[in-house]
């Protein structure tokens, strides 16, 4: 079992001005693809509305990644907008556990988001504790 504190994030309003925090359910990962490991962690949104993970694409290029050499995809989440991502293959570290999955990675992207496939499928159990701000994954 592994856990992670949720990290308050700014609140904005409408106008984008901050009006107090938000907490949420973060994991710290790191990624490697063909022995290159990512050279920082990176906080990453555990997001059980995401189908998939869905990660910027300068992390790609950090660990070596030819971004558009991945299978190029639209990405569609609330309303209509799609952004383009491609899809890469590499092992993800949380804490001192490797595992395989698949990224989809996208210069539209801001945030790390950590998906049902390829994330939530990678573990028997995920509790998230709201009131504690603790998320566990088992």
């Amino acid at each position: 079992m592994v856990s992670f504190n949720y990290i308050p994030s700014p609140k904005k309003n409408e106008k984008g001005e901050i009006v107090g925090e938000i907490y949420r359910p973060m994991v710290t990962v790191r990624l490697c693809y063909k022995h290159k490991i990512s050279p920082f962690p990176v906080n990453c949104i555990l997001d059980s509305g995401s189908d998939r993970n869905l990660f910027p694409g300068w992390f790609a290029k950090n660990i070596g990644i030819n971004l558009k050499k991945g299978k190029k995809k639209i990405i569609r989440g609330i309303g209509a907008m799609g952004i383009t991502a491609y899809e890469h293959e590499v092992d993800i570290y949380v804490e001192d556990k490797k595992f395989k999955t698949t990224i989809d990675f996208s210069d539209d992207q801001q945030v790390g988001l950590l998906g049902r496939s390829g994330f939530f499928n990678l573990f028997q159990k995920i509790i998230f504790k709201e009131k504690n701000k603790i998320i566990e994954l088992h």
